[in-house]
């Protein structure tokens, strides 16, 4: 994914081969014949109820439009413009393209089965065939894939090879022999001859394998979908169900034991979705005999983003997650809807909770697996959990704070420690972010729109990615400093009715000989109104630098110590004091899309202690 990602090498005698046991085990449970989540297109009860169905005609509709389209320049020369010039925007435009094509095209077929879109559907997969790599040019920056002195599949050529065999599996009986057989033989030469040769001989072996994030499991889940509907011999399917298998434990483990996700709530969905599809791949191919979500560690991730919903449709944004995320509803409701008795209690999800609008059709398996694998698609359910007044992530952490039932304003707020070593990782150690009405006031900004540098040894050259542009500290003129042990520790913390307090200290994310303490408390009141009070104590040993910090993407209107955040109705009163200096406020955009605007709020001349506290208020 980045700077420090190398392929390696076992030591002599080892290999990532499944255990022959396991193989032979998995094979005894599978079904005989390949075997995909959804049916043959020849099972027309199954695809042709489909028809009539919202989802069904916009998927007629959009393969449509798209056919009306030529194939997007997706081409060897896009490809190597793109390392020339070290631009990734053209390329992160036509790839996406090139696969909702592969999706829109295979699915409104299936569902019609009228022969529509059997042409286009052969010409863009010879389109695809002819490229000299599917590689995405990020991942390739030395063009040993585009040159042809290997062969590594990364995110974007798993999944052109899963929406093959997914097209291939469903739509055999309509498909040319031809195109069947250059399917097979892309898939293999690109996929499962080159990793398989690696797994066994413990050479050269991708590194994603062994990673504790999304790659991992993304990797994984399409590999192991390709080969069930692809790999003729029943062996050959066990084998990588059972490499898939025994190695999607890294994914797990990338996750804390209080089930965060590190890299956020839009990579939870991203990673989580391929982990359910290969949970349920599994499940199906072994009868329910093996579930990969049958224990406790993964029953909590998949309540992370219940977890850390701060108010209806309102996420915190930390790490490299967009600020207007939305987790994925079908996988947020997997659980409660799959196929057989529900584990909880469930009760009706709401009326708007419509899984198919917000799939992005990248990926043929996340509409497979609702449409085919749930037990009712059109009438969703969701385990019946009410909302707590706070969630408290101790592994991580983490303090979502909610509004009390009686509380006259919606204000909502996180509270952020941990490292700076996670996946997608900013350094942003006591980060916290305020929302009212469903505004979010003080806030994380999100990731920086990606680029060659986002995953270089320059990454932390980004303002977004620093904590310049996070409301931290800024001590002795010196930011926060990355990795691992670059940490937070918990001081104290008490939770009541009334009122949730944390207090940090930071003094370990600062590499500051000087700093002798530096100790943030978080206090969340839930009476009246509501409140929200942060209390920076810091002590030197001698004289420097302090101030706090405030990102916001609202108004800012400031008169002396007070200021107003303010987005629509939402408006937000921020009364700033100092102790042991004089206070200064000041303001800087970034210069980085969203914009936001930096507040400092810096004591006046050099220090030995210092107190800043910032209390926000419902105006």
């Amino acid at each position: 994914m980045g700077a420090y990602d190398f392929n390696f090498d076992l030591p002599p005698g080892l290999s990532y081969a499944p255990a022959a046991g396991r193989v032979a085990a998995l094979q005894a449970l599978m079904p005989r014949e390949p075997f995909s989540y959804a049916p043959v297109v020849t099972d027309r009860a199954a695809w042709g109820r489909w028809q009539a169905d919202p989802f069904g005609q916009r998927i007629l509709q959009q393969a449509r439009e798209l056919a009306a389209q030529p194939f997007p320049d997706y081409t060897d020369a896009a490809y190597l413009a793109c390392l020339a010039q070290e631009d990734v925007t053209h390329i992160n435009q036509v790839m996406p393209l090139t696969r909702k094509r592969q999706v829109c095209f295979f699915m409104a077929e299936a569902i019609y089965d009228q022969g529509e879109f059997l042409q286009v559907i052969g010409d863009d997969a010879r389109r695809l065939a002819g490229l000299r790599t599917w590689i995405h040019p990020g991942n390739d920056l030395k063009r040993l894939n585009y040159d042809l002195k290997t062969v590594e599949p990364d995110l974007g050529v798993m999944h052109f090879a899963a929406n093959l065999a997914q097209t291939d599996f469903v739509l055999g009986p309509r498909l040319p022999a031809d195109l069947r057989a250059l399917i097979r033989s892309e898939t293999n030469r690109r996929v499962f001859q080159p990793l398989r040769q690696r797994l066994e001989t413990g050479r050269d072996l991708y590194w994603w394998i062994d990673v504790k994030h999304n790659w991992n499991s993304v990797c994984l889940a399409c590999c192991a979908e390709a080969a069930a509907a692809l790999q003729p011999e029943p062996r050959d399917r066990a084998w990588w169900l059972a490499f898939a298998e025994s190695l999607v434990r890294n994914f797990r483990d990338g996750f804390n034991d209080d089930g965060v996700c590190t890299e956020g709530v839009g990579y939870w969905s991203y990673g989580f979705m391929h982990y359910l599809a290969l949970a349920e791949l599994l499940r199906l191919a072994t009868g329910g005999v093996l579930d990969l979500l049958d224990e406790p560690k993964m029953a909590r991730v998949a309540r992370f983003p219940d977890q850390v919903e701060l108010q209806p449709k309102v996420f915190p944004s930390f790490a490299d997650c967009a600020l207007d995320v939305q987790p994925l509803l079908w996988a947020r409701l997997w659980r409660a809807n799959r196929r057989g008795p529900p584990e909880q209690a469930v009760v009706p999800a709401p009326a708007d909770a419509d899984p198919f609008p917000g799939m992005g059709l990248q990926m043929a398996s996340e509409a497979l697996l609702w449409m085919f694998r749930t037990n009712d698609p059109r009438h969703p359910q969701r385990v019946d959990l009410p909302p707590d007044l706070r969630s408290w992530f101790d592994a991580s952490s983490l303090l979502i704070c909610r509004p009390a039932p009686a509380t006259t304003r919606r204000l909502s707020a996180s509270f952020l420690g941990g490292h700076n070593g996670t996946n997608h990782n900013h350094n942003d150690l006591g980060t916290f972010t305020v929302v009212l009405d469903g505004r979010t006031l003080v806030l994380d900004p999100g990731p920086e729109t990606y680029s060659f540098r986002t995953f270089s040894t320059h990454r932390y050259d980004s303002p977004l990615l620093n904590s310049y542009g996070h409301p931290v500290p800024r001590v002795a003129g010196r930011l926060q400093e990355a990795g691992p042990e670059w940490r937070t520790r918990v001081l104290a913390k008490e939770f009541t009715a009334d009122t949730d307090r944390v207090v940090f200290d930071l003094r370990l994310a600062y590499d500051v000989p000087a700093l002798r303490r530096l100790e943030r408390e978080f206090l969340f009141d839930r009476r009246g109104a509501g409140s929200v009070t942060i209390t920076d104590q810091v002590e030197f040993a001698t004289p420097s630098a302090f101030e706090s910090a405030l990102i916001t993407l609202g108004k800012v209107a400031i008169n002396g110590s007070q200021v107003r955040l303010s987005d629509g109705a939402a408006v937000l009163a921020v009364e700033v004091s100092v102790e042991g200096a004089a206070l200064a406020i000041s303001t800087d955009t970034i210069d980085q899309p969203p914009h936001p605007t930096r507040l400092a709020l810096r004591c006046q001349g050099d220090v030995r202690q210092a107190t800043i506290r910032v209390v926000l208020r419902p105006a």
